[in-house]
């Protein structure tokens, strides 16, 4: 009688060689895996936190360039004109990771973080005068331009120190977001016509 020989099966010592070289393969390879995927998630959050803080710089230039009860002139209007549309963009800007308001309330306009800049043309920067730019007839309009810079931190900085100089992606951006529109007849003082 001829006896059956058991099919061959992996011993138990090959089973486990093979699973410890799955374990050791998965971790030469998971973190990489989780720097490229945290690599993802910090370009989706630049690429959504550029788009608010533009946001931010619009909603704050439009309020500027609508006319109103000489908005623009010299003194206390100007300055309250100017405080209003940091204040808009602060409110705008403040549901962003690392806004910093000192007070802890938007509503103030206070803002550090995105930091509030406004240009109007002509007459350079909003503490100059804006002599004549309250005229809706004035060919060619003038132009508000508000600037908003903001520092956004990484969840992976990937960078490194070498002698002194530092190689790689830092662990803060700083980038800024600006909008300019043309002032416009239109008078948002309440019971205008």
């Amino acid at each position: 009688m001829a006896t059956s020989r058991p099919l061959a099966t992996p011993s138990t010592a090959a089973r486990r060689r093979r699973a410890g070289q799955s374990v050791v393969e998965f971790a030469l390879v998971a973190p990489i895996m989780l720097v490229i995927l945290l690599g993802i998630l910090d370009l989706a959050r630049v690429y959504t936190t550029m788009m608010s803080v533009e946001s931010a710089a619009r909603e704050a230039a439009d309020y500027g360039t609508t006319l109103g009860a000489g908005k623009w002139q010299d003194g206390v209007p100007k300055d309250g004109t100017v405080a209003e549309m940091q204040r808009r963009a602060c409110i705008a800007a403040s549901d962003l990771p690392d806004y910093v308001d000192p007070d802890a309330d938007p509503a103030t306009g206070n803002c550090t973080n995105p930091a509030f800049g406004c240009a109007i043309t002509p007459g350079g920067d909003c503490s100059a005068s804006a002599a004549g730019c309250e005229d809706p007839l004035r060919e060619p309009p003038c132009d508000v331009t508000v600037t908003l810079t903001y520092d956004f931190h990484l969840l992976a900085p990937l960078n490194f120190e070498f002698m002194g100089v530092t190689y790689g992606i830092p662990s803060t951006l700083t980038f800024s977001r600006d909008s300019t529109f043309a002032m416009t007849d239109i008078d948002l003082t309440p019971g205008a016509p």
